[in-house]
């Protein structure tokens, strides 16, 4: 990397060069800023990278990528990609057969293999159709609104039995959460459980590193530099940053899209008030003359006995992975045992040997891969990340803001990128201001919190707030989440207006803030918040600032907008919330 000139200022650094800070390199970039990536490692990707070794595309431990995700998606090119999805569901070992759960609504010839799998009783299989449903029913904003508890407490709540927990949910799910206890967020669990419904579990042909990749394709020669590691990070009105190997480079701003632990060390900041830690895994490569599956599917150790997880023929699932006729199995162990990877090796074909005979023995271990930061243990678990700022210029990113997963590392990633931009061009949004309300209300809806955040995060609350004869007409309304915009139309001619509104610090069991960007108003800022008094009260807070604009262009305003107009709105605001979610409950 060359040396920056004094007048050379850099508009953003980026610490990391995975798919949260490729993702906010590339939106930064498109937007016209000068941008620069650092890599500590020799590779990008973060936590996703492909090896090729002895004629085979090794991943960086088992991954998958899930072609519903709906923010990457959108920054993603999926057909160039090239992605070879696996089957919806799995073949399991119980300990004395294989049997499979397949999804019969995705594949139907399968439903009658699915109904007599010994897995589980014929309720359970219906109780997941139920689960399905239940998953689909709301906005993916509304499922992280839902009452949180472990993905093992919402299994045994539904009534699954134990045999269809451990044998299907718990290697499926823990394959995923990496942790077999399923002590992971219901929310995230609900979230996963989405995803693989409404679409399939995937590999681009070439391995999960060409995701990275192909961000970084978006980006010029001379961005991206890696092998090069952040010693320091010095705040001010422009920031600098010392390199490990001497070196200075001064910019405006900087985003440490690192693991949590490294985005603290470099700030001096407790981030959140989290316990730090990774979950651990182990994966193991071995080449077979043929694959024991024969098929694009997930193979689960359901039996509750062994260190297997699970396993999976790499080559049934995407034919590049092998370079030849042999076959690539991947088998993953959560956690990292204490043995040595021949032990390891040996226990793990002991085991398999059991499930498909003596041709194991015959397989070739290619390489065993300890991966000691595979997955954040305590993400925040929101699909609207925040975009925390420790010191002045500096803003962080990552996974471990959102959901841990390829998602949650873009959807941080966007968010951090559009929080940057802003910074950069002194686009500041209005702040509330620091004097007395101008109105502040407050009722209570005997119903629990969920019930009422759900209702307000729902598309149809602003229009069902509105009392009749109002006027009242939506013109554009996107999901609630921080940036969504709502356009309207309200009031009588001569008097109609018209109004549009960003939704500001959106935490959905917290409440939302909603700035008007648009409208009659000098400014307007509505606090939107909720606070459970009980299992079954809760209490609705509103509070706005506002101001008129001085001379005839206020009149309108002082009349639509007064002390006196605002008590019966949100009187019949009250009113209209306890109706409706009465109403919610009874259907």
């Amino acid at each position: 990397m060359s040396h920056q000139s004094a007048d050379d200022v850099l508009d953003v650094l980026i610490v990391g060069a995975g798919m949260a800070g490729l993702t906010a390199a590339t939106q930064l970039y498109s937007k016209g800023f000068s941008v620069r990536v650092l890599e500590r490692e020799s590779v990008i990707g973060g936590r996703i990278r492909t090896d090729v070794v002895d004629g085979f595309r090794i991943d960086h431990g088992f991954q998958v990528y899930l072609t519903a995700y709906p923010n990457a998606q959108n920054v993603l090119d999926l057909d160039q990609l090239d992605l070879q999805t696996f089957s919806p569901g799995a073949v399991i070992w119980t300990g004395k057969k294989f049997t499979s759960v397949i999804d019969p609504l995705r594949r139907p010839s399968k439903i009658v293999n699915t109904i007599f799998s010994a897995v589980g009783s014929f309720r359970d299989k219906i109780k997941v159709l139920r689960l399905r449903r239940s998953a689909l029913a709301l906005s993916l904003n509304n499922l992280f609104i839902r009452s949180e508890t472990t993905t093992d407490e919402k299994l045994q709540s539904l009534n699954f039995t134990p045999k269809f927990i451990n044998s299907f949910f718990r290697p499926f799910f823990g394959g995923i959460f990496l942790e077999s206890e399923l002590r992971t967020s219901s929310r995230f669990f609900d979230f996963v459980f989405r995803m693989f419904t409404q679409g399939d579990g995937a590999v681009p042909s070439n391995g999960m590193a060409a995701i990275p990749e192909q961000l970084a394709a978006q980006l010029p020669e001379g961005v991206i530099f890696t092998n090069t590691e952040v010693k320091e990070i010095q705040p001010g009105e422009l920031v600098n940053v010392h390199l490990s190997d001497g070196q200075l480079i001064i910019c405006r701003s900087v985003i440490i899209a690192a693991p949590q632990q490294i985005a603290e060390d470099l700030t001096g900041h407790n981030i959140l008030n989290n316990e730090l830690g990774d979950y651990e895994v182990t994966s193991i490569s071995y080449a077979a003359a043929t694959s024991p599956v024969s098929d694009n599917i997930l193979i689960l150790n359901g039996s509750g006995n062994g260190i297997i997880n699970h396993i999976v023929c790499m080559s049934d699932v995407a034919s590049n992975y092998s370079s030849d006729n042999r076959s690539l199995v991947s088998v993953t162990i959560l956690d990292n045992p204490l043995l040595s990877d021949e032990e390891l090796s040996a226990q793990c074909l002991s085991e398999l040997t059991t499930w498909y005979g003596s041709k194991v023995i015959d397989w070739k271990l290619i390489r065993v891969d300890r991966i000691k930061h595979a997955l954040p243990k305590n993400p925040v678990m929101t699909i609207n990340p925040e975009v925390p700022q420790p010191i002045q210029g500096v803003f962080l990113s990552g996974d471990y803001l959102a959901t841990p997963s390829i998602e949650g590392a873009v959807t941080s990633g966007l968010a951090t990128s559009t929080r940057v931009a802003k910074f950069l061009t002194n686009e500041s949004t209005v702040e509330i201001p620091i004097e007395n309300t101008s109105f502040e209300s407050r009722f209570i809806v005997k119903s629990d919190l969920e019930a009422v955040a759900l209702f307000h995060a729902s598309e149809s609350a602003l229009e069902n707030l509105q009392p009749p004869l109002s006027g009242f007409k939506i013109i554009t309304s996107e999901p609630l989440s921080d940036g969504s915009i709502v356009e309207f139309e309200v009031g009588i001619a001569p008097f109609k207006i018209k109004w549009k509104a960003i939704h500001r610090d959106v935490d959905f069991s917290e409440g939302f803030t909603d700035v008007m960007s648009e409208g009659p108003m000098k400014y307007w800022v509505h606090r939107h918040e909720f606070r459970a008094l009980s299992s079954n009260e809760t209490e609705v807070h509103d509070q706005i600032w506002y101001a008129h604009h001085q001379g005839f262009r206020g009149i309108v305003s002082r009349l639509m907008f007064n002390r006196l107009t605002l008590k019966f709105l949100f009187s019949y605001r009250g009113t209209a919330t306890r109706k409706t979610i009465l109403k919610q409950k009874n259907t």
